[in-house]
């Protein structure tokens, strides 16, 4: 049995503590803010493989649903919901694009599937707006709650004497000495392992800034929302057409056939996602901003179009509850993620790019592999 010490308790480092649990070893997971309150909690929650770039990045994307479907099985508790998802064609070309994707050589990997307007509406009786034509369904995409999810996966953990937790707890320096980690947090306490896992999410500056400046990293800015209850249940995660354009796993000659961007859509890198919570409520985004310093404030012409989107597709218009920004780490080279030894027990892992909760499953077991039992 190992030690092992992860930074940050968002989505990847939870991961990464649970895949060193269940692989026997001593987990001390830490978090500097009173809970996570970072990019994990600011996004829908989609476990989205559809869209996944072809290749390595698809293959990861497959794998990591099937570990959440593990994970879920074996811990009920979990709210994981592997209802899959419908990008919405609202014009007759989006069908005929669609058609096109779905016959791409990895669409059956995907769970693609190409709905009219009546399929779509029996899978999903919450899309009743007039301009729904039909839709791209995708069966392996999932869903969990932002919100939830990560103590849902502690739970899983903290029954057992090899995992201690402890929020509120910034970490100033993580150093190797001989065959130990130490980490030191701000109030001056010590932390010591075998090995060390540092998962800072957007935060590029605090630990082994050198190490991350030189990195293929760019910070990412998107606004999104939450909506009131509808009153309509949507049985599936939804996208517009939007995100044929801006998903890798989509590109081709065939998204020639789709109309002339929209100007602010185009300025704005954004697509409608809608997925439903559990109380019923809406998120809904989402937007990106690439190049830093990123605003202060949100733009309402942007939730003003994803509104006009979203009662094009289910029919109704729900009201704002509130809009919040968030800010996620990005590798530009296309990469899952960016993997790198601080030292030769010292890892450093983000980059992620919005893909959180799609690929961390993978990308943890994958860590837990590679450093410690390689």
């Amino acid at each position: 049995m190992e030690r092992v010490l992860i930074v940050g308790a968002g989505i990847f480092g939870t991961m990464h503590a649970y895949f060193a649990h269940a692989a026997g070893h001593d987990v001390t997971l830490i978090e500097r803010d009173p809970r996570p309150m970072s990019a994990s909690v600011r996004n829908f929650g989609m476990v989205a493989v559809g869209g996944r770039a072809a290749g390595e990045e698809l293959q990861v994307a497959l794998r990591a649903r099937e570990l959440w479907g593990e994970i879920s099985r074996h811990n009920r508790a979990l709210t994981f919901r592997p209802t899959g998802s419908i990008v919405v064609a609202t014009a007759e070309n989006h069908l005929e694009v669609m058609h096109q994707v779905a016959s791409y050589p990895d669409a059956a990997d995907r769970g693609w599937q190409v709905l009219d307007r009546q399929e779509v509406r029996e899978m999903n009786p919450g899309l009743q707006g007039h301009k729904v034509a039909g839709g791209l369904y995708c069966s392996q995409d999932a869903v969990v709650e932002p919100d939830r999810v990560l103590s849902e996966l502690r739970a899983t953990m903290e029954h057992s004497e090899r995992f201690s937790y402890f929020p509120l707890t910034a970490i100033d320096d993580v150093t190797q000495k001989g065959s130990e980690v130490v980490a030191t947090s701000h109030d001056g306490r010590k932390f010591l392992a075998d090995w060390a896992i540092v998962v800072p999410g957007a935060d590029h500056a605090t630990l082994f800034p050198g190490l991350l400046s030189s990195a293929p990293l760019r910070r990412v800015f998107l606004q999104m929302a939450r909506l009131e209850h509808p009153g309509v249940t949507l049985t599936t995660s939804i996208a517009s057409a939007d995100s044929l354009r801006f998903y890798p796993g989509y590109q081709g000659e065939a998204l020639a056939g789709l109309e002339p961007i929209r100007p602010l859509v185009r300025d704005m890198v954004m697509q409608l996602l809608l997925q439903q919570r559990v109380d019923g409520s809406l998120t809904m985004g989402d937007t990106h901003i690439y190049e830093e310093p990123f605003p202060h404030e949100m733009r309402e012409d942007c939730y003003e179009l994803l509104l006009d989107d979203v009662e094009s597709i289910i029919g109704v218009r729900p009201s704002v509850q509130t809009r919040w920004n968030g800010i996620y780490s990005q590798n530009t080279t296309g990469a899952v993620c960016v993997r790198e030894k601080a030292d030769e027990r010292i890892v450093v892992v983000t980059g992620p790019g919005g893909r959180g909760n799609t690929l961390s499953p993978a990308i943890a077991e994958t860590t837990i592999k590679e450093l410690i039992h390689a």
